[in-house]
C-alpha cells in the first residue's frame, strides 16, 4: 500500500469522504457520517437552512484539489465525526484530497436550535479526548490529540492537533470549530509530516465567510 494511500484511510474521523447532508443528527452516529435525509414535519413552517450550499467547494480551492469520494468505514470514538455526534437541525460535510492522496481537507458544518450550548458539547468531548483508537477497513489508527493555538473565528472559536498512526505512518491533523450564531463549522486538515497551519486558517477563513449569520 503507497503511502499516500496510508493517510487517506487514516484521517477516518473527520476527514470523511464524499459529501452528504442531512436535516438532523444523532449523538449514536456510527463512524460512516448519516446518509441524506429529508424530514419536515407536518406542522412546522420552519425552514431549515440549507448548509450544504455554504460548505467550502472546489471552486474555492486552488487548482489540484479534488472532491474525494472514497468510502470509508470506521469504528466509533471520541474523534469519529464530532458535530454529528449532536443532534441538530441541518447537517453535511464534504471532503477533498490534494493530487488524489495527501494533504486531505474536510468540512462539517450543523445549524443547532442552541449554537452556544452545542459548542460547550462538542468541545467538551473533544477537551477530554486525549487518546483514541478507531479501526477502518481492517485496519487499526491509533491517536492522540490535544488543544492547539490558533486566531480567534466568530462567536467562538477552538482548535486542536491529532497524530494518527497506521501501519506505522503517522499523520498529522489540525483542525478548527467556528460557532457563527447557531452554526458550526469544523476544518480539517492532514497530511503525513508537519502541518501546515497558515493553509489550515485560510481555509478556516474561506469556510467561515461563507456561512451565513
Amino acid at each position: 500500500m503507497e503511502i499516500k494511500r496510508i493517510a487517506a484511510i487514516g484521517i477516518v474521523g473527520i476527514a470523511l469522504a464524499g459529501c452528504s447532508s442531512s436535516t438532523s443528527s444523532s449523538s449514536s452516529t456510527t463512524g460512516l457520517l448519516p446518509s441524506t435525509t429529508v424530514a419536515s414535519p407536518a406542522t412546522s413552517t420552519t425552514v431549515d437552512p440549507n448548509v450544504e450550499s455554504m460548505l467550502l467547494a472546489i471552486t474555492d480551492l486552488p487548482t489540484g484539489w479534488s472532491v474525494d469520494n472514497t468510502p470509508q468505514t470506521a469504528s466509533v470514538s471520541c474523534y469519529t465525526n464530532p458535530l454529528a455526534r449532536v443532534p441538530s437541525t441541518a447537517y453535511a460535510h464534504v471532503s477533498f484530497a490534494q493530487g488524489g492522496g495527501t494533504p486531505i481537507l474536510a468540512e462539517e458544518l450543523g445549524f443547532y436550535s442552541s449554537g452556544p450550548s452545542a459548542f460547550t458539547k462538542i468541545t467538551g468531548t473533544l477537551n477530554g479526548c486525549k487518546t483514541f483508537t478507531e479501526t477502518n477497513k481492517g485496519e487499526t489508527v491509533n491517536g492522540v490529540m490535544g488543544p492547539m493555538s490558533s486566531p480567534n473565528y466568530g462567536d467562538q472559536s477552538a482548535a486542536y492537533d491529532a497524530t494518527l498512526t497506521i501501519q506505522g505512518t503517522s499523520v498529522n491533523q489540525g483542525f478548527v470549530m467556528v460557532r457563527k450564531g447557531n452554526f458550526i463549522t469544523l476544518v480539517a486538515l492532514g497530511d503525513i509530516g508537519s502541518l501546515d497551519a497558515t493553509k489550515l486558517q485560510q481555509f478556516v477563513n474561506q469556510a467561515v465567510t461563507k456561512v451565513a449569520g
